[in-house]
Protein backbone atom coordinates (compact mmCIF):
# COMPACT_ATOMS: atom_id res chain seq x y z
CA UNK A 1 0.00 0.00 0.00
CA UNK A 2 2.66 2.45 0.66
CA UNK A 3 4.12 1.98 -2.79
CA UNK A 4 1.06 3.11 -4.64
CA UNK A 5 1.08 6.79 -5.97
CA UNK A 6 -2.55 7.61 -4.73
CA UNK A 7 -2.20 10.72 -6.82
CA UNK A 8 -1.82 9.18 -10.13
CA UNK A 9 -4.22 6.06 -9.38
CA UNK A 10 -6.56 8.55 -8.35
CA UNK A 11 -6.21 10.69 -11.73
CA UNK A 12 -6.89 7.77 -13.65
CA UNK A 13 -10.01 7.06 -12.06
CA UNK A 14 -11.25 10.12 -12.88
CA UNK A 15 -10.00 10.29 -16.41
CA UNK A 16 -11.94 6.69 -17.00
CA UNK A 17 -15.11 7.72 -15.63
CA UNK A 18 -15.48 11.44 -16.67
CA UNK A 19 -16.75 10.04 -20.15
CA UNK A 20 -19.83 8.22 -18.35
CA UNK A 21 -20.62 10.65 -15.58
CA UNK A 22 -20.61 13.26 -18.36
CA UNK A 23 -23.05 11.53 -20.82
CA UNK A 24 -25.09 10.70 -17.35
CA UNK A 25 -25.61 14.26 -16.13
CA UNK A 26 -25.64 15.67 -19.96
CA UNK A 27 -28.87 13.86 -20.96
CA UNK A 28 -30.05 13.95 -17.25
CA UNK A 29 -30.11 18.23 -17.67
CA UNK A 30 -31.45 18.04 -21.44
CA UNK A 31 -34.12 15.12 -20.79
CA UNK A 32 -35.37 16.63 -17.41
CA UNK A 33 -34.55 13.28 -15.59
CA UNK A 34 -35.68 10.91 -17.63
CA UNK A 35 -33.25 9.52 -18.27
CA UNK A 36 -31.58 9.67 -14.75
CA UNK A 37 -34.57 7.01 -13.90
CA UNK A 38 -33.35 4.06 -11.72
CA UNK A 39 -35.98 2.32 -14.31
CA UNK A 40 -33.56 3.90 -17.39
CA UNK A 41 -30.58 3.13 -15.89
CA UNK A 42 -31.32 -0.17 -15.45
CA UNK A 43 -32.65 -0.80 -19.06
CA UNK A 44 -29.74 0.80 -20.09
CA UNK A 45 -26.91 -1.31 -17.67
CA UNK A 46 -28.89 -4.58 -19.56
CA UNK A 47 -28.87 -3.37 -23.07
CA UNK A 48 -24.78 -3.01 -22.57
CA UNK A 49 -24.24 -6.63 -21.59
CA UNK A 50 -24.32 -7.55 -25.55
CA UNK A 51 -21.91 -5.05 -26.61
CA UNK A 52 -19.66 -5.46 -23.53
CA UNK A 53 -19.16 -8.83 -24.34
CA UNK A 54 -18.85 -8.79 -28.19
CA UNK A 55 -16.60 -5.56 -27.31
CA UNK A 56 -14.15 -7.83 -25.59
CA UNK A 57 -14.30 -10.80 -28.72
CA UNK A 58 -13.15 -7.65 -30.72
CA UNK A 59 -11.21 -6.37 -28.71
CA UNK A 60 -8.70 -9.40 -28.56
CA UNK A 61 -8.12 -8.80 -32.59
CA UNK A 62 -7.30 -5.14 -32.40
CA UNK A 63 -4.53 -5.77 -29.87
CA UNK A 64 -2.81 -6.91 -32.13
CA UNK A 65 -3.63 -4.79 -35.41
CA UNK A 66 -6.30 -6.56 -36.36
CA UNK A 67 -10.44 -5.40 -36.71
CA UNK A 68 -13.04 -7.98 -37.35
CA UNK A 69 -16.12 -6.34 -39.43
CA UNK A 70 -17.71 -9.88 -39.70
CA UNK A 71 -18.65 -9.93 -35.87
CA UNK A 72 -21.87 -9.34 -36.59
CA UNK A 73 -22.59 -11.25 -39.46
CA UNK A 74 -21.08 -14.26 -37.26
CA UNK A 75 -23.76 -13.45 -34.34
CA UNK A 76 -26.29 -13.97 -37.16
CA UNK A 77 -25.01 -16.61 -38.70
CA UNK A 78 -24.96 -18.65 -35.26
CA UNK A 79 -27.65 -17.45 -33.80
CA UNK A 80 -29.78 -19.07 -36.86
CA UNK A 81 -27.90 -22.20 -37.51
CA UNK A 82 -27.50 -22.89 -33.59
CA UNK A 83 -30.96 -21.61 -32.94
CA UNK A 84 -32.58 -24.32 -35.35
CA UNK A 85 -30.15 -26.99 -34.43
CA UNK A 86 -31.48 -26.96 -31.05
CA UNK A 87 -34.49 -26.98 -32.36
CA UNK A 88 -34.48 -30.13 -34.30
CA UNK A 89 -32.93 -31.67 -31.38
CA UNK A 90 -34.65 -30.54 -29.17
CA UNK A 91 -32.33 -29.81 -26.79
CA UNK A 92 -33.36 -26.27 -25.24
CA UNK A 93 -31.41 -23.41 -23.88
CA UNK A 94 -28.35 -26.11 -23.53
CA UNK A 95 -28.46 -27.23 -27.25
CA UNK A 96 -29.18 -22.96 -27.85
CA UNK A 97 -25.65 -22.52 -26.17
CA UNK A 98 -23.64 -25.47 -27.75
CA UNK A 99 -24.35 -25.34 -31.21
CA UNK A 100 -24.36 -21.21 -31.00
CA UNK A 101 -20.53 -21.38 -29.52
CA UNK A 102 -19.66 -24.32 -31.88
CA UNK A 103 -20.18 -22.30 -34.92
CA UNK A 104 -18.89 -19.22 -34.06
CA UNK A 105 -15.64 -20.96 -32.51
CA UNK A 106 -15.66 -23.13 -36.05
CA UNK A 107 -15.69 -20.07 -38.40
CA UNK A 108 -13.70 -17.98 -36.25
CA UNK A 109 -10.86 -21.03 -36.40
CA UNK A 110 -11.53 -20.63 -40.00
CA UNK A 111 -11.27 -17.03 -40.43
CA UNK A 112 -7.62 -17.03 -38.88
CA UNK A 113 -6.62 -19.43 -41.19
CA UNK A 114 -7.76 -18.15 -44.37
CA UNK A 115 -5.67 -14.60 -42.64
CA UNK A 116 -2.56 -16.51 -42.48
CA UNK A 117 -2.98 -18.73 -45.59
CA UNK A 118 -3.86 -15.44 -48.10
CA UNK A 119 -1.66 -12.44 -46.11
CA UNK A 120 -4.75 -10.43 -47.07
CA UNK A 121 -5.31 -7.62 -44.27
CA UNK A 122 -7.84 -8.53 -41.35
CA UNK A 123 -10.21 -5.68 -42.94
CA UNK A 124 -10.61 -7.32 -46.55
CA UNK A 125 -10.61 -10.97 -45.18
CA UNK A 126 -13.44 -10.42 -42.66
CA UNK A 127 -15.45 -8.02 -44.61
CA UNK A 128 -15.67 -10.80 -47.44
CA UNK A 129 -16.26 -13.67 -44.81
CA UNK A 130 -19.26 -10.93 -43.44
CA UNK A 131 -21.07 -11.38 -47.12
CA UNK A 132 -20.47 -15.30 -46.73
CA UNK A 133 -21.92 -15.28 -42.82
CA UNK A 134 -25.00 -12.97 -43.90
CA UNK A 135 -26.11 -15.48 -47.22
CA UNK A 136 -25.41 -19.02 -46.09
CA UNK A 137 -27.83 -19.27 -43.52
CA UNK A 138 -30.60 -18.47 -46.27
CA UNK A 139 -29.51 -21.56 -48.02
CA UNK A 140 -30.98 -24.03 -45.56
CA UNK A 141 -33.18 -21.82 -42.98
CA UNK A 142 -34.67 -18.66 -45.37
CA UNK A 143 -37.05 -17.58 -42.43
CA UNK A 144 -34.13 -16.93 -40.26
CA UNK A 145 -35.39 -19.27 -36.76
CA UNK A 146 -37.93 -18.44 -33.69
CA UNK A 147 -37.58 -19.81 -30.76
CA UNK A 148 -40.11 -20.93 -27.40
CA UNK A 149 -39.97 -18.09 -24.55
CA UNK A 150 -38.77 -20.45 -22.61
CA UNK A 151 -35.82 -20.71 -24.23
CA UNK A 152 -34.87 -17.51 -23.91
CA UNK A 153 -34.09 -17.21 -20.26
CA UNK A 154 -30.62 -16.27 -20.72
CA UNK A 155 -31.54 -12.74 -21.38
CA UNK A 156 -33.06 -12.05 -18.01
CA UNK A 157 -32.07 -11.61 -14.58
CA UNK A 158 -29.95 -13.15 -12.97
CA UNK A 159 -28.79 -15.06 -15.64
CA UNK A 160 -27.93 -12.15 -18.17
CA UNK A 161 -25.72 -10.83 -15.11
CA UNK A 162 -23.88 -14.20 -14.16
CA UNK A 163 -23.04 -14.60 -18.08
CA UNK A 164 -21.36 -11.45 -17.65
CA UNK A 165 -19.39 -11.94 -14.98
CA UNK A 166 -18.06 -15.04 -15.94
CA UNK A 167 -16.96 -13.20 -19.06
CA UNK A 168 -15.84 -10.35 -17.43
CA UNK A 169 -13.58 -12.78 -15.12
CA UNK A 170 -12.70 -14.93 -18.73
CA UNK A 171 -11.60 -11.81 -20.36
CA UNK A 172 -9.48 -10.48 -17.62
CA UNK A 173 -7.61 -13.97 -16.71
CA UNK A 174 -7.26 -14.56 -20.58
CA UNK A 175 -5.79 -10.92 -21.24
CA UNK A 176 -4.23 -10.03 -18.23
CA UNK A 177 -2.61 -13.58 -16.57
CA UNK A 178 -1.82 -15.59 -19.54
CA UNK A 179 1.40 -15.68 -21.80
CA UNK A 180 -1.56 -15.92 -25.01
CA UNK A 181 -2.11 -11.96 -23.46
CA UNK A 182 1.08 -10.88 -22.74
CA UNK A 183 1.84 -12.22 -26.58
CA UNK A 184 -1.07 -10.28 -28.20
CA UNK A 185 0.42 -7.52 -26.02
CA UNK A 186 4.04 -7.80 -27.42
CA UNK A 187 2.82 -8.07 -31.07
CA UNK A 188 0.53 -5.22 -30.73
CA UNK A 189 3.55 -2.93 -29.52
CA UNK A 190 5.65 -3.96 -32.21
CA UNK A 191 5.39 -6.84 -34.15
CA UNK A 192 9.24 -7.03 -35.52
CA UNK A 193 10.56 -7.39 -32.21
CA UNK A 194 8.17 -9.96 -30.92
CA UNK A 195 9.41 -11.93 -33.79
CA UNK A 196 12.42 -11.45 -33.29
CA UNK A 197 12.45 -12.87 -29.86
CA UNK A 198 10.99 -15.90 -30.92
CA UNK A 199 7.13 -15.23 -30.93
CA UNK A 200 4.98 -16.49 -33.51
CA UNK A 201 2.84 -14.07 -34.64
CA UNK A 202 0.40 -16.23 -36.98
CA UNK A 203 -0.25 -18.83 -34.24
CA UNK A 204 -1.40 -15.59 -31.68
CA UNK A 205 -3.04 -13.95 -34.64
CA UNK A 206 -4.95 -17.05 -35.33
CA UNK A 207 -5.64 -17.70 -31.52
CA UNK A 208 -6.69 -14.13 -31.50
CA UNK A 209 -9.76 -15.35 -34.09
CA UNK A 210 -10.24 -18.36 -31.94
CA UNK A 211 -10.72 -17.30 -28.42
CA UNK A 212 -12.12 -13.94 -29.57
CA UNK A 213 -15.04 -15.90 -31.51
CA UNK A 214 -16.08 -17.46 -28.08
CA UNK A 215 -16.71 -14.16 -27.14
CA UNK A 216 -18.57 -13.85 -30.31
CA UNK A 217 -20.24 -16.87 -29.30
CA UNK A 218 -21.98 -15.93 -26.56
CA UNK A 219 -23.11 -13.10 -27.81
CA UNK A 220 -24.84 -14.91 -30.29
CA UNK A 221 -26.55 -17.01 -27.11
CA UNK A 222 -27.58 -13.45 -25.54
CA UNK A 223 -28.74 -11.91 -29.24
CA UNK A 224 -31.10 -14.48 -29.98
CA UNK A 225 -31.96 -14.87 -26.14
CA UNK A 226 -32.85 -10.96 -26.24
CA UNK A 227 -34.91 -11.10 -29.42
CA UNK A 228 -36.07 -14.63 -29.66
CA UNK A 229 -36.25 -13.98 -33.16
CA UNK A 230 -33.31 -13.66 -35.80
CA UNK A 231 -33.87 -12.89 -39.51
CA UNK A 232 -31.82 -13.67 -42.13
CA UNK A 233 -29.71 -9.94 -43.26
CA UNK A 234 -28.15 -8.71 -46.34
CA UNK A 235 -26.09 -5.78 -47.82
CA UNK A 236 -23.84 -5.63 -44.39
CA UNK A 237 -26.63 -5.01 -42.16
CA UNK A 238 -25.38 -7.52 -39.34
CA UNK A 239 -22.71 -4.32 -38.49
CA UNK A 240 -25.82 -2.58 -36.63
CA UNK A 241 -25.47 -5.74 -34.36
CA UNK A 242 -22.04 -5.14 -33.41
CA UNK A 243 -21.56 -1.05 -33.74
CA UNK A 244 -21.78 0.17 -30.48
CA UNK A 245 -19.46 -2.64 -29.86
CA UNK A 246 -17.39 -1.81 -32.77
CA UNK A 247 -17.47 2.27 -31.23
CA UNK A 248 -16.85 0.94 -27.79
CA UNK A 249 -13.24 -0.46 -28.84
CA UNK A 250 -11.94 2.63 -29.93
CA UNK A 251 -13.04 4.31 -26.69
CA UNK A 252 -11.92 0.92 -24.78
CA UNK A 253 -8.46 1.45 -26.20
CA UNK A 254 -8.03 4.83 -25.25
CA UNK A 255 -8.77 4.49 -21.97
CA UNK A 256 -7.05 1.38 -21.41
CA UNK A 257 -4.47 3.96 -20.63
CA UNK A 258 -5.85 5.06 -17.55
CA UNK A 259 -7.67 1.99 -16.80
CA UNK A 260 -7.49 -2.08 -17.29
CA UNK A 261 -8.23 -2.71 -20.45
CA UNK A 262 -11.32 -5.46 -18.96
CA UNK A 263 -12.95 -2.45 -16.85
CA UNK A 264 -12.25 0.08 -19.92
CA UNK A 265 -14.37 -1.76 -22.05
CA UNK A 266 -17.25 -2.26 -19.24
CA UNK A 267 -16.82 1.51 -19.46
CA UNK A 268 -16.78 2.08 -23.76
CA UNK A 269 -19.48 -0.44 -24.02
CA UNK A 270 -21.49 1.33 -21.65
CA UNK A 271 -21.07 4.72 -22.73
CA UNK A 272 -22.16 4.02 -26.00
CA UNK A 273 -25.59 2.46 -25.06
CA UNK A 274 -26.19 5.58 -23.04
CA UNK A 275 -25.68 7.72 -25.52
CA UNK A 276 -27.86 6.01 -28.00
CA UNK A 277 -30.55 5.84 -24.92
CA UNK A 278 -30.14 9.68 -24.09
CA UNK A 279 -30.61 10.62 -27.88
CA UNK A 280 -33.52 8.21 -28.22
CA UNK A 281 -35.34 9.86 -25.17
CA UNK A 282 -34.51 13.52 -26.88
CA UNK A 283 -36.54 12.34 -30.09
CA UNK A 284 -33.02 12.55 -31.99
CA UNK A 285 -33.14 10.58 -35.00
CA UNK A 286 -30.70 7.73 -35.62
CA UNK A 287 -28.47 9.94 -38.54
CA UNK A 288 -28.54 12.65 -35.69
CA UNK A 289 -26.86 9.45 -33.15
CA UNK A 290 -24.65 8.42 -35.49
CA UNK A 291 -23.13 12.00 -36.73
CA UNK A 292 -22.61 12.20 -33.04
CA UNK A 293 -21.52 9.23 -31.99
CA UNK A 294 -19.18 9.62 -34.79
CA UNK A 295 -16.97 12.89 -34.18
CA UNK A 296 -16.65 11.41 -30.33
CA UNK A 297 -14.97 8.64 -31.82
CA UNK A 298 -12.99 11.24 -33.86
CA UNK A 299 -12.49 12.92 -31.14
CA UNK A 300 -10.92 10.47 -28.99
CA UNK A 301 -8.90 8.65 -31.78
CA UNK A 302 -7.23 12.66 -32.04
CA UNK A 303 -6.60 12.52 -28.74
CA UNK A 304 -5.26 8.90 -28.68
CA UNK A 305 -3.27 9.42 -31.27
CA UNK A 306 -1.36 12.61 -30.00
CA UNK A 307 -1.00 11.12 -26.81
CA UNK A 308 2.69 10.02 -27.12
CA UNK A 309 3.42 13.66 -28.38
CA UNK A 310 1.74 15.26 -25.42
CA UNK A 311 3.48 13.10 -23.09
CA UNK A 312 7.31 13.00 -25.07
CA UNK A 313 6.62 16.91 -24.35
CA UNK A 314 6.07 16.92 -20.97
CA UNK A 315 8.90 14.34 -20.41
CA UNK A 316 11.26 17.02 -22.74
CA UNK A 317 9.82 19.78 -20.03
CA UNK A 318 10.71 17.83 -17.47
CA UNK A 319 14.34 16.54 -18.70
CA UNK A 320 14.85 20.27 -19.46
CA UNK A 321 13.74 21.80 -16.28
CA UNK A 322 15.60 19.50 -13.79
CA UNK A 323 18.49 20.28 -16.11
CA UNK A 324 18.58 24.02 -15.18
CA UNK A 325 18.20 22.98 -11.84
CA UNK A 326 21.31 20.63 -11.79
CA UNK A 327 23.38 23.44 -13.80
CA UNK A 328 22.17 26.61 -11.06
CA UNK A 329 23.20 24.63 -8.06
CA UNK A 330 26.38 23.46 -9.50
CA UNK A 331 27.25 27.02 -10.72
CA UNK A 332 28.42 28.20 -7.32
CA UNK A 333 30.53 25.46 -6.43
CA UNK A 334 32.66 26.13 -9.68
CA UNK A 335 32.91 30.11 -8.72
CA UNK A 336 34.03 28.78 -4.94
Amino acid sequence: MAGINWKRMLGNIAISLVIPVGIFVLFAILTGGRTASVRMLSTTIRQSILPIVICWGLMLNMSVGMVNFSAGAMISFASIIGGNLALRTGLGIPGVVLFCMTVTVAIGALTGVLYNLIRVPSMVLTIGTLMIWEAAPNLQFPNGVRLPVSDTILARSPYIFIILAIMFVFFHLLFNKTAFGHNLRAIGNNQAIANSVGLNSDKIKLLSFVFGSIFIGVGAVLHISVSGEVRNVSLMSSMMIMMDAFMGVFMAMFLSRYCNTSIAVVISAFSMRMLSNGFVAMGFSSTARDIVQGLLLLVLLTISANAGIIETRRADRVFKESAIKEKSGAAPQKGG
